[in-house]
Protein backbone atom coordinates (compact mmCIF):
# COMPACT_ATOMS: atom_id res chain seq x y z
CA UNK A 1 0.00 0.00 0.00
CA UNK A 2 2.97 2.41 1.45
CA UNK A 3 3.31 3.31 -2.88
CA UNK A 4 0.54 5.24 -3.77
CA UNK A 5 0.03 5.70 -0.33
CA UNK A 6 3.61 8.09 -0.45
CA UNK A 7 1.93 10.14 -3.93
CA UNK A 8 -0.79 11.29 -1.99
CA UNK A 9 1.45 12.27 0.55
CA UNK A 10 3.26 13.98 -1.07
CA UNK A 11 1.08 15.95 -2.95
CA UNK A 12 -0.73 16.38 0.17
CA UNK A 13 2.60 18.06 2.15
CA UNK A 14 3.38 20.12 -1.12
CA UNK A 15 0.12 21.48 -1.10
CA UNK A 16 -0.86 25.33 -0.02
CA UNK A 17 -2.19 25.62 3.66
CA UNK A 18 -5.88 26.55 3.72
CA UNK A 19 -6.71 29.98 3.93
CA UNK A 20 -9.09 30.26 6.76
CA UNK A 21 -7.14 29.47 10.38
CA UNK A 22 -10.18 27.17 11.39
CA UNK A 23 -9.20 24.97 8.97
CA UNK A 24 -5.34 25.26 9.43
CA UNK A 25 -6.01 24.40 13.01
CA UNK A 26 -8.73 21.28 12.00
CA UNK A 27 -5.76 19.75 10.30
CA UNK A 28 -3.56 20.19 12.80
CA UNK A 29 -5.17 18.94 15.53
CA UNK A 30 -6.32 15.42 13.36
CA UNK A 31 -2.02 15.18 12.71
CA UNK A 32 -1.39 15.82 16.65
CA UNK A 33 -4.00 13.59 17.85
CA UNK A 34 -2.29 10.62 15.59
CA UNK A 35 0.97 11.08 16.42
CA UNK A 36 1.24 13.56 19.19
CA UNK A 37 2.06 12.92 22.39
CA UNK A 38 1.38 14.52 25.73
CA UNK A 39 4.17 14.51 28.26
CA UNK A 40 3.43 16.03 32.04
CA UNK A 41 6.27 16.66 34.19
CA UNK A 42 6.94 18.11 38.17
CA UNK A 43 4.85 21.68 38.82
CA UNK A 44 2.03 21.08 36.34
CA UNK A 45 4.13 21.45 33.09
CA UNK A 46 3.56 20.20 29.98
CA UNK A 47 5.26 19.38 26.80
CA UNK A 48 4.24 18.17 23.48
CA UNK A 49 6.18 15.53 20.90
CA UNK A 50 4.60 14.62 17.42
CA UNK A 51 6.62 11.47 15.80
CA UNK A 52 6.30 11.05 11.81
CA UNK A 53 8.88 8.48 9.73
CA UNK A 54 7.99 10.94 6.74
CA UNK A 55 10.14 14.50 6.59
CA UNK A 56 7.10 15.99 4.51
CA UNK A 57 4.90 15.70 7.49
CA UNK A 58 6.88 16.88 9.99
CA UNK A 59 7.47 20.19 7.83
CA UNK A 60 4.00 20.48 6.81
CA UNK A 61 2.82 20.21 11.05
CA UNK A 62 5.75 23.01 11.55
CA UNK A 63 4.28 24.77 8.55
CA UNK A 64 0.72 24.80 10.36
CA UNK A 65 2.26 25.61 14.03
CA UNK A 66 3.16 28.61 12.99
CA UNK A 67 0.51 29.40 10.92
CA UNK A 68 -2.06 29.15 14.03
CA UNK A 69 0.02 28.79 16.74
CA UNK A 70 3.52 31.02 17.96
CA UNK A 71 4.94 28.70 19.61
CA UNK A 72 8.49 27.62 20.15
CA UNK A 73 9.57 24.06 18.82
CA UNK A 74 12.72 21.96 17.59
CA UNK A 75 12.88 18.59 15.36
CA UNK A 76 14.94 16.27 16.08
CA UNK A 77 16.42 13.52 13.33
CA UNK A 78 16.84 10.25 14.89
CA UNK A 79 17.47 6.56 13.41
CA UNK A 80 15.47 3.32 14.30
CA UNK A 81 17.43 0.92 13.84
CA UNK A 82 14.81 -1.75 13.92
CA UNK A 83 13.14 -0.62 10.84
CA UNK A 84 16.88 -0.69 8.91
CA UNK A 85 17.80 2.56 10.23
CA UNK A 86 15.02 4.63 8.68
CA UNK A 87 14.70 8.36 10.14
CA UNK A 88 12.06 9.45 12.35
CA UNK A 89 11.30 13.40 12.77
CA UNK A 90 10.22 14.16 16.70
CA UNK A 91 9.00 17.92 16.38
CA UNK A 92 9.10 19.12 20.07
CA UNK A 93 7.03 21.87 21.27
CA UNK A 94 8.57 22.45 25.46
CA UNK A 95 6.38 23.57 28.13
CA UNK A 96 5.66 27.55 27.19
CA UNK A 97 2.75 29.81 27.38
CA UNK A 98 -0.01 29.07 25.37
CA UNK A 99 0.52 25.02 24.95
CA UNK A 100 -2.09 24.41 26.61
CA UNK A 101 -4.38 26.77 25.58
CA UNK A 102 -3.10 25.17 21.97
CA UNK A 103 -4.08 21.38 23.50
CA UNK A 104 -7.18 22.60 24.65
CA UNK A 105 -8.26 24.45 21.59
CA UNK A 106 -7.57 21.51 19.14
CA UNK A 107 -9.33 18.92 21.76
CA UNK A 108 -6.72 16.81 23.28
CA UNK A 109 -7.22 18.08 26.80
CA UNK A 110 -10.09 19.67 28.41
CA UNK A 111 -9.58 22.83 30.56
CA UNK A 112 -9.34 20.78 33.66
CA UNK A 113 -6.25 19.20 32.03
CA UNK A 114 -8.23 15.84 31.46
CA UNK A 115 -6.74 13.69 28.48
CA UNK A 116 -8.96 13.58 26.07
CA UNK A 117 -9.34 11.77 23.29
CA UNK A 118 -12.13 12.45 20.96
CA UNK A 119 -12.54 15.04 18.06
CA UNK A 120 -13.81 18.49 19.42
CA UNK A 121 -17.07 19.46 17.79
CA UNK A 122 -15.77 23.03 17.46
CA UNK A 123 -13.22 22.24 14.79
CA UNK A 124 -15.09 20.41 12.30
CA UNK A 125 -18.30 22.35 12.10
CA UNK A 126 -18.13 23.43 8.37
CA UNK A 127 -17.33 21.04 5.08
CA UNK A 128 -13.96 22.90 5.01
CA UNK A 129 -13.34 22.32 8.69
CA UNK A 130 -13.75 18.86 8.34
CA UNK A 131 -11.85 18.03 4.84
CA UNK A 132 -8.72 19.76 6.67
CA UNK A 133 -9.46 17.10 9.33
CA UNK A 134 -9.33 14.50 7.32
CA UNK A 135 -6.52 15.44 5.24
CA UNK A 136 -4.73 15.54 8.42
CA UNK A 137 -5.98 12.57 9.68
CA UNK A 138 -4.79 10.71 6.24
CA UNK A 139 -1.48 12.68 6.72
CA UNK A 140 -0.26 11.07 10.06
CA UNK A 141 -1.91 7.33 9.61
CA UNK A 142 -3.20 6.80 6.42
CA UNK A 143 -2.40 4.46 3.63
CA UNK A 144 -4.43 3.75 0.03
CA UNK A 145 -3.72 0.49 -2.16
CA UNK A 146 -2.41 0.87 -5.46
CA UNK A 147 -4.86 1.11 -7.35
CA UNK A 148 -3.14 -1.43 -9.81
CA UNK A 149 -4.78 -4.24 -7.61
CA UNK A 150 -8.68 -5.00 -7.74
CA UNK A 151 -9.24 -4.71 -3.72
CA UNK A 152 -9.27 -1.20 -3.44
CA UNK A 153 -8.90 0.08 0.36
CA UNK A 154 -7.99 3.13 2.41
CA UNK A 155 -7.64 3.14 5.54
CA UNK A 156 -6.43 5.45 8.93
CA UNK A 157 -4.94 4.12 11.74
CA UNK A 158 -5.41 5.43 15.21
CA UNK A 159 -5.11 3.86 19.09
CA UNK A 160 -8.40 5.60 20.17
CA UNK A 161 -11.43 4.19 19.84
CA UNK A 162 -13.42 7.44 20.73
CA UNK A 163 -11.55 9.23 17.70
CA UNK A 164 -12.49 6.61 15.63
CA UNK A 165 -15.93 6.77 15.88
CA UNK A 166 -15.81 10.14 15.77
CA UNK A 167 -14.21 9.86 12.50
CA UNK A 168 -16.30 7.77 10.72
CA UNK A 169 -19.33 10.54 11.89
CA UNK A 170 -17.56 12.88 10.29
CA UNK A 171 -16.55 11.04 7.01
CA UNK A 172 -20.62 9.83 6.96
CA UNK A 173 -21.57 13.71 7.19
CA UNK A 174 -19.70 13.90 3.64
CA UNK A 175 -21.04 11.13 2.22
CA UNK A 176 -18.48 8.82 2.70
CA UNK A 177 -19.47 5.29 4.22
CA UNK A 178 -16.84 4.55 6.27
CA UNK A 179 -16.45 1.61 8.60
CA UNK A 180 -14.53 0.91 11.87
CA UNK A 181 -12.48 -2.83 12.30
CA UNK A 182 -9.97 -3.48 15.23
CA UNK A 183 -6.42 -4.69 14.67
CA UNK A 184 -4.59 -5.41 18.38
CA UNK A 185 -4.37 -2.48 19.65
CA UNK A 186 -4.99 0.20 16.95
CA UNK A 187 -8.82 0.98 15.36
CA UNK A 188 -8.82 1.21 11.40
CA UNK A 189 -11.35 3.42 10.02
CA UNK A 190 -11.23 2.15 6.28
CA UNK A 191 -13.40 2.20 2.97
CA UNK A 192 -13.61 0.02 -0.08
CA UNK A 193 -16.26 1.47 -2.33
CA UNK A 194 -13.85 2.72 -5.20
CA UNK A 195 -15.90 6.09 -5.62
CA UNK A 196 -15.78 6.69 -1.89
CA UNK A 197 -12.13 6.24 -2.36
CA UNK A 198 -11.97 9.01 -5.23
CA UNK A 199 -14.53 11.33 -3.52
CA UNK A 200 -12.29 10.97 -0.09
CA UNK A 201 -9.02 11.57 -2.27
CA UNK A 202 -11.02 14.57 -4.23
CA UNK A 203 -12.00 16.35 -0.90
CA UNK A 204 -8.49 16.37 0.74
CA UNK A 205 -6.83 17.99 -2.38
CA UNK A 206 -5.20 15.32 -3.70
CA UNK A 207 -5.97 15.87 -7.30
CA UNK A 208 -3.37 14.50 -8.88
CA UNK A 209 -3.51 11.38 -7.61
CA UNK A 210 -6.87 11.04 -8.26
CA UNK A 211 -6.36 11.52 -12.05
CA UNK A 212 -3.22 8.92 -11.69
CA UNK A 213 -6.30 6.62 -9.76
CA UNK A 214 -8.77 7.29 -12.34
CA UNK A 215 -5.96 7.13 -15.23
CA UNK A 216 -4.82 3.34 -13.54
CA UNK A 217 -8.82 2.26 -13.37
CA UNK A 218 -9.15 3.24 -16.83
CA UNK A 219 -6.23 1.19 -18.61
CA UNK A 220 -7.17 -1.83 -16.49
CA UNK A 221 -10.31 -1.75 -17.45
CA UNK A 222 -9.54 -2.05 -20.98
CA UNK A 223 -6.78 -4.54 -20.03
CA UNK A 224 -9.36 -6.62 -18.92
CA UNK A 225 -11.54 -6.07 -21.58
CA UNK A 226 -8.94 -7.41 -24.00
CA UNK A 227 -8.41 -10.46 -21.94
CA UNK A 228 -11.78 -11.01 -21.73
CA UNK A 229 -12.30 -11.18 -25.64
CA UNK A 230 -8.57 -12.92 -26.09
CA UNK A 231 -10.09 -15.43 -23.68
CA UNK A 232 -13.45 -15.43 -25.63
CA UNK A 233 -11.84 -15.85 -29.01
CA UNK A 234 -9.38 -18.57 -28.16
CA UNK A 235 -12.37 -20.79 -26.42
CA UNK A 236 -14.11 -20.00 -29.97
CA UNK A 237 -10.63 -21.14 -32.00
CA UNK A 238 -10.32 -24.21 -30.13
CA UNK A 239 -13.88 -25.09 -30.33
CA UNK A 240 -13.41 -24.72 -34.44
CA UNK A 241 -10.43 -26.44 -34.26
CA UNK A 242 -11.91 -29.48 -32.08
CA UNK A 243 -15.04 -29.77 -34.58
CA UNK A 244 -12.55 -29.50 -37.82
CA UNK A 245 -10.70 -32.53 -36.50
CA UNK A 246 -13.56 -34.46 -35.97
CA UNK A 247 -14.72 -33.62 -39.55
CA UNK A 248 -11.48 -34.65 -40.77
CA UNK A 249 -11.31 -37.93 -39.19
CA UNK A 250 -14.58 -38.90 -40.11
CA UNK A 251 -14.05 -37.58 -43.70
CA UNK A 252 -10.71 -40.06 -43.84
CA UNK A 253 -12.25 -43.25 -42.14
CA UNK A 254 -14.70 -42.73 -45.56
CA UNK A 255 -12.14 -41.86 -47.46
CA UNK A 256 -10.06 -45.35 -46.30
CA UNK A 257 -13.11 -47.74 -47.26
CA UNK A 258 -12.80 -49.18 -50.54
CA UNK A 259 -15.34 -47.14 -52.39
CA UNK A 260 -13.86 -44.01 -50.76
CA UNK A 261 -15.57 -40.44 -51.02
CA UNK A 262 -17.21 -41.59 -54.41
CA UNK A 263 -20.26 -42.88 -52.39
CA UNK A 264 -21.14 -39.06 -51.72
CA UNK A 265 -22.48 -36.72 -54.49
CA UNK A 266 -20.35 -34.26 -56.21
CA UNK A 267 -21.28 -31.28 -53.83
CA UNK A 268 -20.61 -32.98 -50.68
CA UNK A 269 -17.34 -34.67 -52.02
CA UNK A 270 -16.19 -31.28 -53.19
CA UNK A 271 -16.76 -30.36 -49.46
CA UNK A 272 -14.65 -32.75 -48.28
CA UNK A 273 -11.59 -32.88 -50.07
CA UNK A 274 -12.01 -29.04 -49.15
CA UNK A 275 -11.85 -30.04 -45.88
CA UNK A 276 -8.60 -32.30 -46.11
CA UNK A 277 -7.29 -29.73 -47.85
CA UNK A 278 -7.52 -27.26 -45.07
CA UNK A 279 -7.86 -29.21 -41.84
CA UNK A 280 -7.71 -25.60 -39.88
CA UNK A 281 -10.22 -23.73 -41.82
CA UNK A 282 -13.06 -21.90 -39.62
CA UNK A 283 -16.40 -22.49 -41.39
CA UNK A 284 -16.61 -19.26 -42.83
CA UNK A 285 -13.09 -19.59 -44.80
CA UNK A 286 -13.97 -23.21 -45.67
CA UNK A 287 -17.34 -21.79 -47.38
CA UNK A 288 -14.72 -19.16 -49.61
CA UNK A 289 -12.87 -21.76 -50.87
CA UNK A 290 -15.88 -23.31 -52.53
CA UNK A 291 -16.51 -22.17 -56.15
CA UNK A 292 -18.62 -20.65 -56.44
CA UNK A 293 -18.12 -19.26 -52.51
CA UNK A 294 -21.46 -20.97 -50.17
CA UNK A 295 -22.47 -19.61 -46.87
CA UNK A 296 -21.17 -20.83 -43.31
CA UNK A 297 -25.05 -22.88 -42.75
CA UNK A 298 -24.42 -24.04 -46.26
CA UNK A 299 -21.40 -25.48 -45.77
CA UNK A 300 -22.24 -26.80 -42.09
CA UNK A 301 -25.51 -28.60 -43.64
CA UNK A 302 -23.15 -30.36 -46.31
CA UNK A 303 -20.54 -31.67 -43.22
CA UNK A 304 -23.56 -32.70 -41.27
CA UNK A 305 -24.48 -34.64 -44.29
CA UNK A 306 -21.03 -36.36 -44.58
CA UNK A 307 -21.17 -36.94 -41.56
CA UNK A 308 -24.71 -39.26 -41.90
CA UNK A 309 -22.77 -40.38 -44.70
CA UNK A 310 -20.08 -41.88 -42.85
CA UNK A 311 -22.33 -43.24 -39.98
CA UNK A 312 -25.04 -45.25 -42.55
CA UNK A 313 -21.91 -46.72 -44.29
CA UNK A 314 -20.48 -47.79 -40.96
CA UNK A 315 -24.02 -49.47 -39.94
CA UNK A 316 -24.17 -51.34 -43.41
CA UNK A 317 -20.46 -52.59 -43.16
CA UNK A 318 -21.29 -53.76 -39.59
CA UNK A 319 -18.30 -51.93 -38.30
Amino acid sequence: MEKFSQIVRDELVQSSLAVGKHCIKAELAAIIHILGSLHLAGQQRLSLSISTGTAGVARRTVQLLKASYELESEVQVEQNEKLGKQHRYKLIIPDQEGLARMIVDLGMMTRDHALEGGINPDLVKENCCRTAFLRGTFLAGGSITDPHKKNYHLEMVTQSEDFANGLVYLMNLLGLKAKISCRKEHYLVYLKEIEALIRFLSLIGAHVAVLKFQEIRVVNGLREEVNRRLNWETANLEKTLSAAMEQVQEIEKLQSESAGLTILPPKLRETALLRLEYPEASLKELAEYHQPSLSKSAVNHRLRLIRQYGKKFTNEAGI
